[in-house]
């Protein structure tokens, strides 16, 4: 038995949040470029100056590149300049980090590439940082360690934890979640000769299955794909899934994917997170908000006593200045 359901079944990807400092220039050259491609501009040409540091067009490109991973001629103009507005921030917290002296050590560099995300720097730029007491990753290393040092009185208390939790009831509502696991092949045959297998095995046999046959990313795990709301899947696998009851085994389900074979493990029912759980969470996003808050009023303070000088007009885009 097949279903199929055709269409793009692609799930959303989340795009961070890019919480910048408008740029306000202490010395401005200009406030945008004339428009034209990046073929039209040599990227060796300034566009910031801070102290005796100055920074090339390319050395922002590849800023951009490192923060949302993706390329940059996909990004418009607004985006872009907020981007820039980052970078000046970014490096004039890194002149002043400099100018206090602030270093790394060995153990302090390790501590940090062991607390990143997996794939975020490859294993060649690690070694390269570890060497190094320069570069784009201790770079920013240094500028992570002059915050912590300006922050480090800022606290959160269980006045402020409770008050956010009563004041924000809609956050922390979940809605009817499913706990889903699969197996994946990319063949309609093997598909079927699995399911026939499948619809017949208890929770210790699919996972056999899922180990054996699945060439899903989580088939060393039992095919256990995680718990889901709606939303959260291609509607195609949605339908599926959120139709069955606990421990149902799907039909085949055809998606861009391949073939799947969805097992319901358990359906949580709507549900208001209780103060205690929530707390963690509701702390770090506090403490986040105000470390953000006091690193932007510090970077205004330093474009006041530092030297430095913004040149807009030689970037590979038209930059766009908001004032407020």
């Amino acid at each position: 038995m097949i279903w199929r359901r055709y269409g793009p079944g692609q799930t959303a990807l989340l795009c961070a949040v890019l919480c910048t400092v408008t740029c306000g220039c202490k010395k401005p050259a200009g406030d945008s470029t004339p428009a034209g491609g990046p073929s039209a501009l040599d990227e060796n040409r300034i566009v910031l100056r801070v102290g005796a540091t100055s920074y090339p067009s390319v050395d922002f490109r590849g800023y951009v590149q490192e923060t949302v991973g993706g390329g940059v001629q996909e990004l418009d103009a607004t985006t872009l300049s907020d981007l820039f507005d980052r970078f000046v921030d970014d490096k004039i917290l890194l002149q002043a980090a400099i100018d206090r002296g602030v270093a790394l050590s060995t153990e302090e560099k390790q501590a940090y590439l062991e607390k990143t995300e997996e794939g975020t720097w490859t294993e060649e730029e690690k070694a390269s940082a570890l060497a190094a007491d320069s570069g784009l990753l201790v770079d920013k290393m240094r500028v992570e360690k002059y915050i912590q040092g300006l922050v480090r009185d800022i606290s959160v208390g269980d006045d402020e934890v409770k008050a956010y939790y009563d004041g924000q009831p809609g956050e922390f509502f979940l809605p009817e979640r499913v706990q889903v696991s699969q197996i994946l092949v990319p063949t309609e045959h093997e598909a079927v000769e699995i399911w026939e297998k499948a619809r017949f095995s208890d929770e210790e046999g699919f996972r056999a299955l899922a180990q054996a046959q699945s060439v899903g990313p989580e088939a060393s795990h039992g095919g256990e794909m995680g718990v889901y709301q709606k939303g959260q899947l291609p509607a195609d696998m949605e339908v599926a899934v959120f139709t069955m009851r606990d421990g149902e085994v799907s039909p085949v389900v055809e998606s861009s994917y391949g073939y799947h074979i969805f097992r319901l493990d358990k359906r949580f029912p709507p549900e208001q997170v209780t103060f205690e759980s929530a707390a963690p969470s509701i702390r770090k996003k506090l403490m986040g908000l105000k470390t953000e808050a006091a690193a932007a009023r510090h970077v205004e303070e330093l474009k006041k006593s530092l030297d430095w000088e913004v040149f807009p007009e030689n970037l590979f885009f038209p930059y766009q200045r908001i004032d407020i």
